[in-house]
């Protein structure tokens, strides 16, 4: 499985090194949308890299938690990029700006209920440093009315997001295929709550034959270490989608495309223990 993973960083090397060209072209064009794409795509590494580190001892639900928070980051990334250019920088404000200061105005609440009831004079003083003013609440309350408020965060909901990803194709840009990564998120979120189907998911994993566990947790490996390169993929794609830039590179395509095959050998080979399931 290690082959599996250095030949997934090698082509996740190659990816890096088109979506760097792509953001110097972005950023003396676009300040703005540099900023946003610089800071997302650096967070989606760091969580990449923290996949590679759970792969690498085993952990694969942990894995799965970890790729959720770097498939929502890559949402938001897709959802950006492939708006027109005024929507575009309407929703980078929405995102950096508008969507923080509703934040704003829930983590103090948040800390005022803290607060109120902590006996911890220390813990009390940190957590109250979160809390408005009132003059700065007056004013976000002001500008992000509970309607307006309500709109704005479901738009930016994950369903509501992934809903046009989906359905988005135009010219040589085809993101059908983004509805693969669903599942992924599904599992994850069962996970990230600890309910029962979590719970059920991991027993009857605990419960199959050694053999069949064997195979299974092969294919679980190989779908986290090469959805990290698909999104970085598509990240990469949607970017030239939008500064109107090429994004053909045969070896990079050629790699991705052997990488895939390779780990779909796993997926085969699970699909084949539970076939007698389904006749």
């Amino acid at each position: 499985m290690q082959g599996l993973l250095n030949e997934s960083l090698c082509v996740y090397s190659q990816l890096r090194d088109e979506v760097r060209a792509l953001l110097g072209e972005i950023k003396s064009t676009d300040e703005t949308y540099y900023s946003f794409s610089a800071s997302q795509l650096n967070y989606f590494a760091d969580r990449c890299q923290s996949v590679n580190v759970l792969l690498q001892v085993w952990k694969l639900w942990d894995a799965d938690i970890v790729m959720r928070s770097a498939l929502e980051c890559v949402t938001r990334f897709i959802f950006i990029g492939i708006a027109t250019p005024e929507e575009r920088q309407h929703r980078i404000y929405e995102y950096v700006v508008g969507l923080n200061e509703i934040e704003e105005l829930q983590r103090s609440e948040k800390a005022k209920s803290f607060v109120s009831v902590s006996a911890d004079d220390i813990g009390a003083m940190l957590v109250g440093g979160v809390v408005l003013s009132p003059e700065r609440e007056a004013e976000l309350r002001t500008r992000w009315p509970k309607s307006r408020r309500h709109v704005i965060k479901q738009k930016w909901s994950f369903s509501e997001m992934a809903r046009e990803i989906t359905g988005f194709q135009d010219g040589l840009l085809d993101l059908t295929s983004y509805k693969a990564l669903l599942h992924s998120y599904g599992l994850s979120s069962h996970l990230i709550h600890a309910d029962q189907t979590a719970i059920d998911l991991i027993c009857d994993r605990e419960a199959r034959a050694p053999e069949v566990r064997e195979v299974l947790e092969q294919a679980h490996y190989a779908r986290l270490a090469t959805e990290q390169v698909s999104m970085l993929f598509m990240c990469w794609r949607v970017m030239a989608y939008a500064i109107g830039a090429d994004s053909s590179c045969v070896e990079v395509e050629k790699g991705l495309r052997r990488l895939l095959e390779r780990a779909d050998a796993y997926h085969k080979a699970f699909a084949k223990t539970q076939e007698h399931l389904y006749k």
